[in-house]
């Protein structure tokens, strides 16, 4: 009986934590990523951190067609009215920038090179922290929030 024991105990508790974790330590179900028009709801500059986070998993998937679709809609963001914040002539060269690191992505989709997309990916993505850095910085385009830097950067 003590041999059964050792082995029935130590079966009980894995089954049993086997079981909570996939009743209860599943959290709550990831939410579907916002349709078109709920994304036009969106900031501009959710909008576009959304469709980055879309590039990345289209380079992570190597699916072309999902990085494509986010790196146009990624441009579209940029003919919005609201991205023009201000007319310095650091912000809009970090505009311009940003519109050539998309063309570069969407340059080695086409060419199905996994590899430039994801440099011209990086690349795209420190000119956006550079960016909200200098924003940041010369507290331009926003009051200043409740954490003491520009709102929404």
């Amino acid at each position: 009986m003590r041999h059964l024991s050792r082995f029935v105990l130590p079966l009980v508790l894995t089954v049993t934590t086997v079981g909570l974790t996939l009743t209860y330590g599943q959290g709550k179900p990831k939410a579907d990523p916002p349709k078109k028009e709920e994304a036009k709801k969106l900031t501009v500059m959710e909008r576009k951190l959304l469709h980055s986070q879309r590039i990345l998993e289209g380079l992570a998937m190597n699916n072309f067609e999902k990085v494509s679709k986010a790196a146009d809609e990624l441009l579209e963001c940029v003919k919005d009215a609201t991205w023009r914040i201000n007319d310095t002539e650091e912000y809009l060269t970090f505009s311009k920038i940003f519109q050539r690191d998309i063309e570069d992505i969407k340059k080695a989709v086409e060419k199905k090179n996994i590899d430039a997309a994801s440099l011209a990916y990086g690349d795209m993505t420190r000119t956006c922290v550079k960016c909200h850095k200098y924003l940041r910085e010369t507290r331009i385009g926003g009051a200043k929030g409740p954490d003491n830097t520009v709102s929404g950067y």
